[in-house]
């Protein structure tokens, strides 16, 4: 049966190199540890594959399969399950995932306020793109563990795993396309806190270490009527919290939102300067070293009264969103992390073409898509913004609404263990 299946998926591969193929949902089955490097082996030793196609073309349709599909192929053989279970697979479709120009292993999550039955839904980032009346339907999200459904947050999303905390009280990682899920041990001794605010987070990979880490900063109200300010971070490989310094001293990273933007190994914080200077101010922290630090932002900005600037990520690029209040949106792009020479002014949207009259965006963006357009979120809509007409459209969608947050995924075989 999996062996028909697998050649069923191979002939829509050859007519669509790059396309989605439905599959029933798969079992949990459990995945090799991500962060523990093992051999990658070439050798397949599956007799009814092998006499049609050789090994190595038999790795690259693997490398082309949702992650659906590739959970119900481990249990063709042992060699099928050790090869889809390696770290140099996992590693080489995460990469094809992220890199494919069709975007077809890409997906978005919405979180939805109460009273509305689902906290959260996601659908097919390619089909937002369609156009042409194409209706897109956005199916609700089937979470692998219990809590009230009332509010869940997106706290990050990186290599395919989303860190959540629903109802802003226990912690997840979680993997959407495997179901591997984990909660992570409670940051803070709750017997000792009252009140809890402003907080701050992010979410992130280090590379040198292979290792997932989450950030938070929060100020709390302790039993002797103290309030005091503490950022700690959270280690997957070690599975624990430790407290680390604030920034300079500061009260807390930023002044302006609460989800830091994790791009180049590190997480950042935007917020506006006050008084004669207009300029934001960007605060990173390196995921890797864990050390502040901070990001020239651009020096060309045009003089002109705008809201706080927005960080987001454009094309893998750090951004910054200017709103300048009933006159027009700009966005700047850093071509190449880390150098302030390299800041591009990439996309300006006067007023007169924004589809509401009193538009908030929220975020300067979501992804690029096909044909460059560019998903963002204009107040709490899903819009498609095409830079090349400065034109916006709206998305037909079924099973959807006005939304709390919006975030893209790509799917992966990312390991939580």
């Amino acid at each position: 049966g999996r062996r028909e299946e697998f050649l069923s998926n191979l002939g829509e591969i050859k007519q669509k190199p790059h396309s989605t193929m439905e599959a029933k949902p798969g079992s949990n089955s459990s995945i090799s540890d991500h962060h523990q490097p093992r051999r990658f082996r070439r050798r397949i030793e599956t007799p009814a594959a092998a006499e049609t196609l050789p090994e190595e073309i038999i790795e690259q349709i693997l490398l082309n399969l949702p992650v659906r599909s590739l959970l119900k192929f481990t249990s063709v053989s042992k060699s099928w399950r050790s090869l889809i279970s390696s770290n140099n697979f996992i590693e080489a479709h995460l990469e094809f995932s992220r890199k494919d120009p069709n975007f077809t292993h890409y997906r978005t999550i919405s979180t939805f306020l109460p009273p509305r039955n689902s906290s959260a839904k996601h659908c097919s980032f390619p089909s937002l793109f369609n156009g042409n009346g194409v209706v897109t339907d956005a199916v609700d999200v089937d979470f692998p563990f219990d809590f009230p459904k009332k509010i869940v947050r997106v706290m990050g999303i990186c290599n395919g795993l989303v860190c959540i905390a629903p109802n802003m009280g226990h912690w997840f990682l979680w993997n959407p396309s495997t179901r591997q899920y984990k909660q992570l041990p409670d940051e803070c001794d709750r017997t000792d806190v009252v009140v809890k605010y402003d907080f701050k987070y992010g979410f992130g990979f280090d590379e040198s270490t292979r290792d997932y880490k989450v950030l938070l900063a929060h100020s709390v109200l302790s039993k002797g009527n103290r309030y005091e300010t503490t950022v700690k971070i959270y280690s997957l490989r070690t599975d624990s919290w430790k407290r680390i310094k604030f920034f300079n001293g500061r009260r807390h990273p930023s002044d302006s939102g609460v989800s830091g933007i994790f791009v180049s190994g590190k997480i950042h914080w935007c917020k506006k300067n006050t008084g004669s200077n207009l300029k934001c101010h960007i605060v990173s922290f390196d995921i890797g070293s864990e050390v502040w630090g901070n990001v020239a932002e651009p020096s060309c900005v045009e003089s002109g009264s705008y809201d706080s600037p927005s960080l987001g990520v454009l094309d893998g690029c750090l951004c910054v969103l200017y709103d300048f209040t009933r006159s027009r949106i700009v966005v700047w792009v850093m071509k190449e992390y880390g150098v302030s020479e390299s800041w591009a002014k990439t996309v300006t949207v006067p007023y007169v073409h924004l589809p509401l009259s009193n538009p908030s965006i929220i975020r300067p963006s979501l992804c690029v898509g096909p044909k460059g357009e560019i998903l963002c979120m204009v107040g709490s809509t899903l819009m498609v913004y095409n830079p090349n007409d400065n034109r916006f459209r709206c998305p037909k969608m079924r099973n959807f609404g006005a939304f709390l947050e919006a975030h893209v995924y790509y799917e992966s075989l990312v390991s939580l263990v």
